[in-house]
């Protein structure tokens, strides 16, 4: 699960860094819950992903495709649900794998 996750994330994370280099505000953004095939699309203010992007174990999901085993909602947004990984091996994984914790 944390690997498909952190793929979407991975996915997002070149979708931000493009809008930011069009000087766009919002951007529609992968779903980064655990189903490997979801193409769920979501728009979210780049402000509000740097936000999500803060803290490694939290992400952007569609509202329906919270995983109750292995994360909660923290906040309910436009469109969007803020969830936070507890389980902790998935944790653990979505921090090895970050992407901006990882880059040198």
């Amino acid at each position: 699960m944390a690997k498909t996750e952190a793929l979407f994330r991975d996915v997002n994370e070149r979708i931000a860094e493009t809008s930011e280099r069009f000087d766009s505000e919002e951007a529609e953004f992968m779903c980064e819950c655990a189903d490997p095939s979801c193409a769920e699309r979501l728009e979210v203010p780049l402000e509000e992903y740097e936000e999500v992007r803060s803290d490694a174990t939290t992400f952007v999901l569609d509202p329906d495709h919270v995983e109750p085993r292995i994360e909660r909602v923290v906040e309910h947004r436009s469109g969007y649900a803020v969830v936070k990984k507890f389980n902790e091996t998935v944790t653990a994984w979505v921090r090895r794998l970050d992407p901006r914790t990882n880059a040198a």
